[in-house]
């Protein structure tokens, strides 16, 4: 008997790997009788399809090969605007994950989560929180958010879609929406499917705790033991699949090791990076500790971070929604 609600992954056959490792985890960390698990990908050679399809089915798994035409022509990267579509219709909820992710705790209370039609559950973007300042990043951020049409008022509304915890509901008109606009303004979007979203959506999304979308450099911020992150976004390069590179450790790498462990026919497809370039990542991570530290830790951000949490814990509305470790 299938579930109400689907945990759902999409891709293509470069970040196979990295999303079958992600959603082995949200198996593992979700209820069974509350989700199904599903990945939809795009365009993979038939042979991929053959070895993720029988992999993924050992892991409870739902395989899904899916065609450019499926989504009118999308990458993978804007396939989520189209799940009304392509998930089976009596999945009445959805969470969307990105496959550059890690789970490290259940998914339930998320999964219980009661989002109401024609709205759609979403944490804020880190640029939210830089936005405001008066340094330079926050001047650049603030100046691209005004050139996309995004008010001074609107801008620490702007929310991350790496995850997404939907009510199919009217996910239909938020994602066609957000395709028309992507068609529209696309050479204007430094962040295709994410800018479109937040044209079309904004005022649909419910905040949610960054526990459930943390991104990985806030490890650097000072704010890992109060938030408890559940869901850990791995944003930007490198990846943990590419190695032990700060603010990770090898722990962070070794689920990608594990899986190939046990299905050693998935070595082929873990995407490698060359020694060189690896030297210059692990020395450009070491610079990025510091100066993120710095501008981060040690900064106006941090507080903001903490206060969106802090707002989170003391509305009546999403309580069991925010990090259990913040201090009400």
């Amino acid at each position: 008997m299938r579930a109400s609600c689907c945990i759902c992954y999409t891709t293509d056959s470069g970040y196979l790997l990295p999303t079958l490792v992600s959603a082995i985890q949200a198996r593992r960390y979700s209820s069974r009788e509350k989700a199904d698990v599903a990945i939809y990908c795009l365009n993979a050679p038939v042979g991929v399809e053959t070895v993720f399809a029988k992999v993924s089915a050992a892991e409870g798994i739902n395989f899904n090969a899916i065609r450019s035409e499926d989504i009118d022509g999308a990458n993978a990267m804007l396939a989520r605007l189209f799940l009304a579509h392509l998930l089976p219709k009596d999945y009445r909820h959805f969470l969307y994950i990105d496959g550059d992710t890690q789970i490290t705790d259940s998914l339930d209370p998320l999964l219980d989560y009661p989002v109401p039609p024609r709205r759609f559950l979403a944490a804020s973007d880190p640029m939210t929180f830089a936005a405001p300042g008066s340094d330079r990043h926050g001047r650049e951020i603030a100046a691209y958010f005004s050139a996309l049409g995004i008010s001074r008022q609107q801008q620490t509304l702007y929310f991350n879609t790496g995850v997404l915890r939907v009510n199919r509901d009217g996910w239909d008109e938020i994602g066609m929406n957000a395709w028309r606009l992507f068609n529209t303004h696309q050479e204007h979007l430094r962040f295709p499917d994410q800018d479109a979203l937040n044209l079309a959506g904004m005022a649909l999304r419910i905040p949610m705790s960054l526990c459930w979308n943390f991104p990985i450099f806030m490890h650097n911020a000072g704010v890992r033991k109060r938030i408890a992150p559940r869901i850990k976004h791995f944003m930007g390069a490198p990846k943990p699949w590419h190695g032990n590179f700060p603010p990770w450790d090898a722990s962070t790498h070794q689920p990608y090791l594990d899986v190939i462990m046990k299905y050693p026919e998935l070595s082929f497809y873990l995407p490698r990076m060359s020694t060189a370039r690896k030297l210059r990542y692990v020395a450009q991570q070491h610079y990025k500790r510091g100066l993120e530290t710095l501008t981060w830790a040690w900064d106006e951000r941090r507080n903001r971070i903490l206060d969106y949490e802090k707002d989170l814990s003391n509305s009546t509305n999403w309580p069991h929604l925010v990090a259990t470790a913040l201090p009400v």
